[in-house]
């Protein structure tokens, strides 16, 4: 089978190791051995990240969303609200989660090529007593911003709100110290930047924070936090999980423990300065500043008269799987992620196949999409 290289946002290019581990034998989650692996999975995804004293790590089977909406329905009491830092659609759809569960929300709009107003959010807490949750994107896949992981954190610190990031698209590609940053409920999953495949969703609590989540009323069998960890503590999560994925994450999380978290950033790094280099050289124009830009994923204004649709269809004729934009941007944008195992020849064919796709005569050439 024809090997794409996935210039999308997850799922990503794997190991050939973290593949063949799929090919295990069968086994049943109520077994001891299942618990091993279970166990196991979470004290090295503690480790690599250093913070096995201060977190627990409690697995969802789902995609990222999973995690996120456990994180939120666990989180805020009964007749609290939860404060949503929104600059994309990633934070609204954390918004929309506490909205479907009738949680109360103030959701703080702001414009999505920017990094949110700290201050703004600041004075929402100062007005709005009842806040006892603050939540905000980390790295916001829609448009490859960065956000002010730290300063919101200090704002948590200083009302003594709890703070949950979704770090969803950032964990393992950016650098983060959740304990630093005063981050209470911080959301991941293993098919992004840590390189597994799609089927685990993780949420990684502080310590400090479980006794409060114990006393809040579930509000969801599936994705209530303190029970699934209990659970899993023991060996025995209470939902049949997706086992085979486990044994993919398992050996994921050994190979980034071998390379390194600080080193997995700085590789990813390196790849999205080569590439926008690229970009620049081609001419094209970014969706935002350079200055709030993350490390793997770069959203590039559309040519004028260029269709995403034969952009991409053009591309992956060669090898390569671009990403739409989202919403309002679907018709302005496209996105290039640079998360998984893609190598320098990799963005170097890539490159080369995206300028030959733009010499091609038609209506495109030279000119940029407005917006």
């Amino acid at each position: 089978m024809k090997r794409y290289v996935l210039l999308n946002p997850g799922p990503v290019n794997i190991k050939e190791k973290v593949r063949r581990s799929l090919l295990a034998p069968d086994m049943c989650h109520r077994e001891p051995e299942f618990g091993r692996l279970m166990t196991g999975c979470a004290k090295k995804l503690l480790r690599a990240f250093g913070i096995a004293g201060a977190y627990e790590a409690v697995f969802f089977t789902g995609s990222g969303t999973a995690a996120l909406e456990a994180a939120v329905v666990s989180s805020v009491p009964r007749g609290k609200k939860m404060l949503v830092v929104n600059n994309g659609i990633y934070a609204g759809r954390i918004a929309e989660i506490a909205r479907r569960h009738g949680i109360g929300l103030i959701n703080l709009a702001s414009d999505v090529k920017k990094t949110p107003d700290i201050d703004a959010a600041e004075e929402k807490i100062r007005k709005n007593k009842d806040i006892s949750v603050i939540a905000m994107v980390h790295h916001e896949t829609s448009t490859g911003i960065l956000n002010p992981v730290y300063g919101i954190g200090k704002l948590c610190r200083k009302y003594k709100k709890l703070y949950l990031l979704d770090s969803i698209s950032a964990l393992g590609g950016e650098e983060l110290d959740p304990g630093k940053a005063g981050v209470g409920l911080c959301v991941g999953t293993a098919n992004k930047c840590i390189e597994g495949i799609p089927g685990i969703s993780f949420v990684l609590v502080k310590k400090t924070a479980l006794p409060g989540l114990k006393k809040i009323a579930p509000r969801s069998l599936y994705f209530d936090i303190p029970s699934n960890l209990e659970g899993q503590k023991k060996g025995e999560p209470l939902f049949t999980p997706a086992v085979q994925a486990f044994y993919a994450l398992d050996v994921a999380l050994d190979e980034l423990l071998k390379e390194g978290v600080n080193n997995r950033v700085k590789r990813y790094k390196n790849l999205a300065v080569f590439l926008r280099k690229g970009f620049e050289a081609a001419g094209f124009e970014y969706l935002i500043a350079p200055k709030y830009l993350s490390n793997t994923i770069t959203a590039l204004r559309l040519p004028k008269g260029m269709t995403y649709t034969r952009l991409h269809d053009a591309l992956k004729a060669e090898g390569f799987i671009i990403y739409a934009g989202q919403s309002k941007l679907k018709k302005v944008i496209f996105r290039i992620a640079n998360m998984g195992q893609i190598t320098a020849g990799d963005a170097r064919r890539f490159l080369a196949s995206l300028k030959s796709v733009l010499r091609k005569p038609g209506p495109h050439k030279g000119k940029r999409a407005a917006g």
